[in-house]
């Protein structure tokens, strides 16, 4: 304790001590909250300065201010935003597995309306220790009313306080050095933040983040024509001819997405055992239609999101580009950007009406916006709903009530129709609402973990009594019904208390089984074809336009897509995730490190310097993709390319919350399913055990012309 006091008492003691008590939760942080692969010697000497040298620069500006009640509230600030930057991604990563960046918090009315009811139970007890600094700040200078960096030898002090910035400056520069020894072009070249991070700490990644961002809305302005060319080239030669055993198997039939929010591969089949040691499905229903004999199912289809997560996974689904690698394309360039979308390239290739079906508001990550890009005839949102009291979970209507709800509006789409259904009870927390709950939890230390298989069971019931429905009404057999998982419900920072439930060892789980994970199912349910498979080609959401398309008779190659037809000879079984991790049936790349797919046996030390240097450009060239699809998107380039099936596209001139109207008066809506039941709703069809709609009555409708909700 004298020794602190002597330290304090010493000219800028208070700096040292503020400065230390930085770095020491940073490096803690480090260590207990994010996943860096840390690994060898050098890195772990780079991890343990990196914190510092911004740490300097940018508490040492106090030092400049003449005054010391200046210099004591300009440390305070600093203190105090550095350490909300610090928690602010612990609390991201705990449940994304990633940093905070520029275009996520400049898009926070998009973000934070979901967000802010999660963010306690992102807490730890532990999280206390992450401000202790700021506490005793307070107490020192605004309670005890200290003078903090007083100096007595004015003629030192402006050549000081020069040192002290020189000495973060040259601290910087060593780090920056060190860096570029064990990781060349980590600039440059890096996929993954979490390399940044490692080697040069959070401060400058978000610094570094912030001019790249400023550095990529100048690229749109200064794009032309002429940038098309390489890209033209890729998609070209990436094309895959479609099978003709497949072409064509749903041609002329309705489109139905199902966007299965946070399911995984590994809940297809998947049989719980409760605390009496009985196990049960699940999912049941989604098992059944996935090893169907008239679907089209894939065992190795990947999740390949960003940031944007839902949204990610609708562009990768709708436009077969990828996610932005910083933030969501829905909120940087949904309202401004061309896009060659689903629903316009339906429209135009098979006169489709389109519709958006989502149970929360539509600026969630820009939605009504970016939906009108995509050229949605409708999007249905919760202005459309009765979200009241419980019928509303944190992220919008629950499954039961979205499905039956939507029925109203469904049944007065123009066929043929593409609609799009984004679920959301089965979304982290995984909050329990007990007069749904009908599964048992599981047995971890993780409530997440526990409450994610109640409340997927909760989604597999939704489901099911949607599919009554469509069976009920003739739907069914007029559709081909596509359901896909959006991203990982358990996140990598959860994956190892997952691990036993999977049937892995907690103690060997690393980024290998992380990656393995990013499993999602994808099934194309063409009701009545018979020749339905489970296929075990490696695969991602980014082929998910294409291989509809070729099931609907209608040709892509004249589409800048980065996707593939999954069902075609030509496809290739090579996997790039958002981050830069590539996974092919041999391989798992990384940075440097590879992995056999199948064993999760590392493999990169029994090979040759230029066997290395081939498989590394094979990753290399998988990548590709992703530096296209930013070019693409983060020119707006599609902008310079109308392929022909386009060129009769027309842009949505009407708000959607007009769209009701326009409905009515649509030229072709004697198509509709209720027209074709005489004016009378189908609402009478859907059956449903929602607790919710017992007050109506079992799969009845409204009564009067709007349900709760409905707007006149």
């Amino acid at each position: 304790m004298s020794n602190i006091k002597e330290l304090l008492n010493r000219r800028y003691g208070y700096f040292i001590l503020f400065l230390f008590l930085f770095w020491l939760k940073t490096y803690m942080a480090y260590w207990i909250e994010f996943s860096l692969g840390v690994s060898g010697i050098f890195e772990h000497i780079i991890l343990f300065i990196n914190p510092v040298a911004t740490g300097i620069i940018l508490l040492s500006i106090a030092l400049f201010f003449s005054s010391p009640s200046l210099r004591k509230w300009a440390m305070f600030i600093m203190l105090l935003l550095m350490t909300l930057l610090l928690y602010s991604n612990i609390l991201y990563y705990r449940e994304f597995a990633d940093f905070l960046t520029f275009n996520i918090v400049s898009g926070t009315n998009n973000v934070t309306t979901g967000l802010f009811a999660s963010i306690f139970e992102m807490m730890r007890i532990w999280d206390f220790l992450y401000w202790v600094d700021i506490m005793l700040f307070v107490y020192l200078f605004f309670y005890k009313k200290e003078a903090p960096l007083a100096e007595d030898k004015k003629e030192h002090k402006r050549r000081t306080k020069a040192m002290v910035t020189l000495v973060g400056v040259l601290l910087l520069v060593g780090n920056l050095i060190l860096a570029e020894i064990d990781r060349p072009q980590l600039l440059t070249r890096t996929f993954d933040r979490n390399y940044i991070v490692k080697y040069l700490g959070l401060n400058f990644f978000t610094g570094y983040d912030v001019f790249q961002s400023s550095q990529n809305s100048q690229m749109r302005v200064s794009a032309d024509e002429s940038d098309l060319g390489k890209v033209f080239n890729f998609s070209a030669e990436n094309h895959a001819a479609p099978n003709p055993e497949y072409f064509g198997a749903a041609e002329g039939r309705n489109v139905i997405v199902i966007g299965l929010e946070s399911v995984q591969q590994f809940l297809i089949d998947y049989e719980l055992e409760d605390e009496y040691g009985q196990t049960h499905e699940v999912m049941p229903f989604l098992s059944s239609i996935f090893d169907n004999e008239d679907s089209y199912s894939f065992e190795n289809f990947f999740h390949q999101t960003g940031q944007g997560k839902s949204s990610d996974a609708e562009v990768l689904g709708e436009l077969s580009l990828y996610g932005l690698p910083k933030g969501s394309v829905f909120q940087s360039l949904g309202s401004t950007n061309t896009f060659h979308s689903a629903p316009n390239i339906l429209a135009q290739h098979g006169d489709y009406t389109s519709a958006a079906f989502h149970g929360n508001v539509g600026s969630f990550w820009n939605r009504t916006d970016t939906y009108q890009s995509f050229g949605y005839d409708f999007f249905f949102d919760a202005e459309f709903y009765d979200v009241s009291g419980d019928r509303s979970m944190e992220y919008g209507l629950k499954d039961k009530l979205f499905f039956h709800d939507s029925v109203e509006y469904l049944e007065q789409l123009p066929q043929p129709f593409y609609s799009k259904f984004l679920t959301v009870s089965h979304h982290f927390p995984y909050p329990l609402d007990e007069e749904n709950v009908e599964f048992p939890a599981a047995q971890t230390e993780d409530d997440t973990i526990n409450n994610y298989f109640v409340t997927a069971h909760y989604a597999d019931q939704a489901l099911k009594e949607f599919f009554n429905y469509l069976k009920s009404s003739g739907l069914y057999e007029d559709s081909i019904i596509v359901m896909y998982g959006d991203h990982y419900g358990i996140s990598d920072m959860r994956n190892p208390e997952l691990a036993p439930l999977v049937g892995e060892d907690p103690e060997e789980w690393n980024q290998y089984h992380d990656t393995q994970m990013q499993r999602v199912p994808f099934i194309m349910h063409v009701p009545g074809v018979g020749n339905g498979e489970v296929f075990d080609t490696y695969s991602g959401q980014v082929d998910m336009l294409p291989t509809l398309m070729h099931l609907l008779g209608m040709e892509t190659d004249g589409y800048l897509f980065m996707g593939q037809d999954i069902l075609s000879e030509e496809h290739d079984d090579t996997v790039p995730l958002r981050n830069g991790r590539v996974v092919t049936p041999e391989y798992t790349f990384f940075e440097q490190e590879i992995y056999d797919t199948e064993t999760g046996e590392a493999l990169q030390e029994q090979f040759t310097e230029e066997e290395l240097e081939e498989l590394y450009r094979y990753r290399d060239e998988a990548r590709e993709e992703l530096s296209h699809s930013n070019e693409i998107l983060m020119k707006d380039l599609l902008r310079f390319y109308n392929p022909e099936p386009l060129d009769g596209l027309k842009e949505i001139d009407y708000l959607y919350r007009d769209q009701l109207d326009i409905l009515e008066e649509h030229p072709d809506k004697e198509t509709s399913l209720i027209e074709q039941y005489g004016g009378e709703s189908s609402m009478e069809l859907y059956e449903t055990d929602a607790p919710e709609l017992e007050e109506y009555g079992s799969g009845a409708s409204y009564e009067g012309s709007n349900p709760p909700g409905r707007p006149e």
